[in-house]
């Protein structure tokens, strides 16, 4: 079963982060982006998860969630970073 934790490590390990950061309050760039990230792909490969659920798993509120949904315009414009994206969707569909 894939579990919101593995997504996390995962994601945190691709952008040399810690979870800890990833799951932290900081609100730098490179950890925002990299939280979004985990955040979109949770929301869409955990089978049910709903935004409040993956707010909690973040230490988030569930706007946060939406906003982080934002990403697909990166996604859209941003070829390398698609490709990115689409790397640790498959990365964590092996690990799951």
């Amino acid at each position: 079963m894939l579990l919101p934790k593995h997504i996390q490590s995962i994601v945190a390990k691709r952008y040399r982060v810690t979870r800890a950061e990833l799951l932290g309050r900081r609100r730098l760039p490179h950890l925002v982006l990299s939280r979004h990230v985990a955040m979109l792909l949770t929301l869409e490969m955990v089978r049910g998860a709903s935004l409040q659920q993956v707010g909690l798993w973040f230490n988030r509120h569930h706007t946060t969630v939406l906003a982080a949904r934002g990403v697909h315009r990166k996604l859209a414009a941003d070829r390398r970073f698609a490709k990115q994206v689409d790397d640790l969707r498959r990365l964590i569909s092996k690990a799951g």
